[in-house]
């Protein structure tokens, strides 16, 4: 009795000790440190997937990351900690409703993207104009082996996933009913595999090796024993007699002969003999001569004959687009054999027959086909291009959805963002084939994911909302603390003196001393803006004013928008634009070509920073720079160095001035009859075709030999030539009016822009407002800070000093008015949101950041000066010459209103979250001037700026998580897929799992000091410039990439700022660390 209480006392204590070991576990799992260490993990992996997808392709990034298994452990942690979470911090409290719709969207995101990953499924129907279709194609590759036995069938089918770079394992059994078990086994697997053949002494198979020459073109052909090749609508046979009329090729003791209905001259080489095979008789085929089959037009060489040959697989070019091969062992009843199936994405059922032990067995590799209980039956496909051009404006699907089952019958329009739905499919306008007869849907089945995911966005949405409004969140006791720090602060008695290093730049400008001679004048201005009013077709397919055109390419040229030129004197650039033709020899000596490097200019024998067009040619007509620029243009982009970078900018714009006065730029007449409004230059061959219709009555007055729009073009030319001496524009401005006239009546009316529109659009050009805004907001931001510092440093408030900050405040505000004026203007002309290209998007960033200034500008006036600076940054970047600031058409896929918000969403948070570098940045900087004199003030500051940091990160990340997950569904409803880890989309979920970090810091006990926030904001923000410019230049396979060839060396000037960052952050650490001993010693 004593011995079993003693068992059951052990048992107990073992029980307790290990109900405390997993007490102590769950706490772990559950605790804010391991909520943060699980967040960084997450965001390093997810991040370094981007770089191995870019590194080695998609499946291997899914493969070791995304569909991996830890990866599906480590979110299975992440949903056990969200959990523990809510009960941790009492989340299910009144006060704390906010925060527990957070942890539970995320729950809910999770969940739903695991019921898409293990129920949904994706795939792509291909239906041809007049056709139907019930079944579609699976995207995920699948290993199917099947066979029958005794008359009973026997299948299975595994899906497969395999890369080239990682080491793949499977093992897959089949049991066959009596008689044992088939097992298949991974050897080894090829990416875009090519055959190559080897002879061997055993057993093979013979085949032939021939170099066929087609006009002038070389093909390689093998032909296998038994069969025949067709190529240029030529058919080769060997040893095989189905097509009478084939070339045929006989083996015959390991001698090949060939025969043919037609004479076959025979060249043998190098000696050059020609004699003949005559008609349908029969003659020896052998290695080094050539054969001419009579009116075939083709000449072949036998390059080898592979006797008792075997086949082997080799990784092929990634250029050449073959077949990927899956070699496996398979064995039954312990025999074995390796097979190599060929097979990948985009082979469906294409079965290689095994035979094993009497066993017959049939395996593919590769996508497979699902029946679908409708049908779907194109009507019509229909492309619509933009006016001119060749680029796709949109394309759309007329379907009739036919249900046999359900006697149900409709027609549907699918395009790009409008759906077809029915019966838990969903089908999208994905591509389309190459004659335009046929179309291609992305079909996706993902009813409860999607809408799960849906649900958890949702209550994400609503979570940040209620943290915005609600009394007893983060955010309104942040706001408690600036005020109580603010009052500390007034508090302090003394005043301390501030030293501000204000660092001025100077821009010199050109000016020149020129004699200004009365004749010739240049083209008046009243006309040149007349001229400019005439709408112009780009080569993208978008109507404008002349205007437009005429500033984009003289800034792209010359970089000015305004000349001074010897004997015209002051133009502006629609003046110079037209007067380029009329005058073309003059304006070839004008130095109007903007040159950076002197290098260059060292080679044309030019001084200063323009150069003239005479200058780049010889007295021969040689080009100058032929050589260098040949040079430039080989060198991949890593391999160019400042000089090729030079060369091929001044060749472009030598070039584009070359098309300026020539006038192949003006696209400015309507092509008669045109289908797709194609509208050309007086330069074109179509040009000089005689106009019909009513447009014949212009001859009556201008009476040419033959109306068309060259002799137009050439008759207004010279007139605007005598204009400019006789003073007289009556002529070229009737001229100007048959123009428009003819423009008006050729064209719909719904394609050209209205007179309203067309002024608007030249009053925009002229005004230059994000130039003119880039200039206000660095002057303002430097008195601002200056006014801002000084306003805090100060115990005592002056007026003065208030009054002046308020009135720069005031004007930034009209400066920020002015910024939103231009955005909407630019979205009136182009007819989308400003938010579609890299320009605009800085833009918007810019104006992001402004709101973010003014949305705390009552609880600091600093806050609001780091915007502007920030502001300027953004804008100096927007108008550096890589980024265009042309108004353009719209991708199809980019014309959706939830891609309008997503972008705008997205673009604005990084406004918010530049702030917050900025304020990070700045209190750095205030921890290095500290010192014991001023520290109480000082730190006071900080305190305050970093309240405010974190209440507009708060913002930021509200605005960076909503916009990512609208992006999702932007994505779900264009092309039914709300996330597939593109590197943009997984970048845009780093920033949100980043800044999520920083502001969980507090929630550690070592990581809650003010120091490591602020750190954490400055570092934090090398995730957006990642997801700005990083995905779009250095990540060349996602979706959103810009990048194409070679990736574009990273800039020393930014190593140099990293550096400098990494220098103030780690001085700024020491300098406090070692300050707070002084203190407290």
């Amino acid at each position: 009795m004593k011995s079993l209480n003693v068992t059951f006392v052990t048992l107990l204590l073992n029980l307790t000790n290990k109900l405390k070991s997993m007490k102590k576990l769950i706490a772990l799992i559950i605790s804010s440190r391991t909520t943060l260490v699980l967040l960084i993990i997450f965001t390093i992996a997810i991040a370094s997937a981007t770089f191995i997808e870019d590194k080695y392709d998609t499946i291997t990034a899914k493969l070791l990351v995304y569909n991996a298994k830890w990866f599906e452990f480590l979110l299975l942690l992440l949903v056990i900690n969200f959990i523990g979470s809510i009960k941790r911090y009492h989340l299910l409290s009144k006060g704390k409703l906010p925060g527990f719709l957070f942890h539970v969207a995320f729950i809910v995101i999770i969940i739903g993207a695991g019921v898409t990953r293990y129920i949904g499924f994706e795939g792509s129907m291909h239906i041809r104009q007049g056709e139907s279709s019930n079944f579609i194609y699976t995207s995920e590759t699948f290993l199917t082996i099947k066979t029958t036995d005794n008359n009973q069938n026997y299948s299975t089918v595994e899906p497969l996933v395999l890369s080239e770079f990682i080491k793949n394992s499977f093992d897959i059994n089949m049991d066959i009913k009596g008689k044992g078990q088939v097992e298949v086994k991974y050897k080894n697997y090829i990416k875009n595999a090519q055959e190559i053949y080897e002879e061997t002494d055993g057993e093979g198979i013979n085949l032939i090796e021939l170099t066929l020459t087609v006009q002038g073109h070389k093909d390689v052909v093998l032909i296998k024993d038994g069969e025949f090749k067709e190529t240029h609508g030529f058919v080769i046979s060997f040893n095989n007699n189905e097509i009478e009329d084939a070339l045929k090729i006989i083996n015959d003791n390991n001698r090949l002969f060939l025969s043919y209905p037609e004479a076959i001259k025979i060249t043998k080489m190098p000696e050059m003999l020609v004699t003949e095979i005559s008609k349908d008789s029969i003659g020896e085929l052998k290695a080094k001569q050539l054969y001419e089959p009579e009116d075939s037009g083709i000449n072949l060489i036998l390059t080898k004959h592979y006797r008792n040959a075997k086949v082997r697989y080799i990784a092929g070019d990634s250029e050449n687009d073959g077949p990927d091969a899956l070699l496996v062992n398979v064995s039954f009843n312990g025999k074995s054999k390796d097979v190599t199936i060929l097979g990948g994405q985009g082979y469906v059922d294409n079965y290689q027959k095994v035979t094993l032990d009497g066993l017959n067995l049939q395996m593919s590799y590769g996508i497979k086909t699902l029946k679908l209980p409708f049908y779907l039956h194109l009507n019509k496909f229909i492309l619509e291009r933009y006016a001119g051009s060749d680029s796709p404006s949109s394309y759309a699907s007329e379907v009739t959805l036919i249900d046999k089952n359900k006697g149900f019958s409709e027609n549907y329009r699918i395009y790009m963002n409008h759906v077809l739905n029915y019966d838990g499919f969903r089908f999208f306008q994905s591509s389309y084939d190459q004659d335009e007869k046929g179309t291609i849907l992305s079909v996706n089945h993902d009813f409860y994911g999607t809408w799960i995911s849906y649900f958890g966005y949702f209550l994400l949405t609503l979570g940040f909302i209620l943290t915005l409004l609600n009394k007893n969140s983060r955010y309104r006791d942040l706001i408690h603390k600036i005020k109580n720090k603010r009052k500390k602060r007034k508090k302090i008695a003394s005043l301390l003196i501030f030293a501000f290093l204000l660092v001025t730049s100077s821009y010199s400008q050109e000016t020149s001393n020129h004699i200004h001679e009365a004749n010739p004048n240049p083209v008046s201005v009243q006309h040149a803006e007349k001229f400019g009013r005439l709408i112009v077709q780009t080569y993208e397919g978008r109507f404008k004013p002349v205007n437009t055109l005429a500033y984009d390419v003289l800034h792209k040229i010359s970089r000015k928008d305004k000349f001074d030129v010897p004997k015209y004197g002051k133009m502006n650039a629609m003046q110079v634009f037209i007067d380029l033709p009329v005058n073309a020899e003059f304006w070839k000596q004008q130095k109007i070509i903007y040159v950076r490097e002197k290098s260059v200019m060292g080679i044309i024998g030019a001084e200063g920073k323009r150069a003239s067009f005479n200058n780049f040619f010889n007295e021969d007509g040689s080009y100058k720079l032929k050589n260098v620029a040949e040079t430039a243009f080989r060198n991949s982009p890593s391999e160019q160095n400042t000089f090729d970078k030079e060369i091929i900018k001044v060749n472009e714009r030598v070039e584009i001035f070359m098309m300026a006065f020539q006038g192949n730029l003006l696209k400015i007449f309507p092509l008669q009859n045109s289908v797709n409004n194609k509208w050309i230059h007086w330069n074109d061959p179509l040009a000089t075709k005689p106009l019909k219709g009513a447009i014949k009555a212009l001859n009556q007055d201008l009476n040419l030999k033959e109306l068309n729009y060259k002799n137009l073009m050439m008759l207004y030319l010279t007139d605007v030539f005598n204009a400019t001496r006789s003073g007289d524009y009556s002529r070229p401005n009737r001229i100007l009016g048959y123009f428009k006239n003819i423009q008006k009546q050729s064209s719909a009316g719904d394609l050209l822009p209205s007179e309203s529109k067309i002024t608007t659009e030249i009053s925009y050009n002229k005004s230059k407002i994000f130039i003119n805004l880039k200039n206000i907001y660095a002057l303002l931001s430097v008195v601002l800070l200056v006014l801002a510092f000084i306003d805090n440093l100060k115990s005592k408030k002056s007026k003065i000093l208030t009054t002046t900050l308020n009135v720069f405040i005031g004007i930034l505000a009209i400066a920020f008015i002015y910024h939103t004026y231009g955005m909407g203007l630019r979205w009136y002309l182009s007819g989308h949101a400003p938010w579609s290209n890299g320009y605009e998007a800085l833009i918007l960033i810019a104006w992001g950041s402004l709101l973010a200034g003014f949305s705390f500008v009552r609880y600091s006036k600093i806050t609001l000066a780091a915007t502007a600076l920030l502001a300027f940054f953004t804008l100096m970047t927007a108008s550096h010459s890589s980024y265009d600031p042309q108004l353009t058409n719209l991708q199809p896929v980019l014309k959706s209103y939830w891609l309008i918000i997503h972008v705008a969403t997205l673009t604005i948070s990084y406004g918010f979250l530049g702030l917050g570098f900025i304020l990070g940045l700045m209190n750095l900087i205030l921890y290095l001037i500290k010192n014991v004199k001023n520290y109480k003030k000082i730190d006071l500051i900080i305190a305050e700026l970093t309240h405010i940091n974190e209440m507009n990160l708060t913002v930021g990340l509200f605005l960076a998580t909503v916009g990512t997950f609208l992006g999702g569904i932007w994505a779900n409803e264009s092309w039914g897929r709300y996330w597939g880890w593109d590197a943009k989309e997984t970048w845009a979920l780093v920033i949100v799992l980043t800044y999520s970090i920083v502001l969980h810091f507090r929630l550690v006990p070592k990581m809650k000091s003010l120091y490591i926030f602020n750190v954490g904001a400055v570092v934090s923000f090398a995730s957006v410039l990642m997801t700005f410019f990083g995905v779009n230049y250095y990540l060349s396979k996602g979706m959103h990439s810009y990048a194409s060839g070679e990736t574009p060396i990273f800039p020393i000037w930014a190593w140099i700022l990293i550096f400098s960052l990494l220098v103030l952050i780690i001085a700024a650490g020491i300098k406090e660390k070692l300050f707070k001993k002084s203190i407290n010693a």
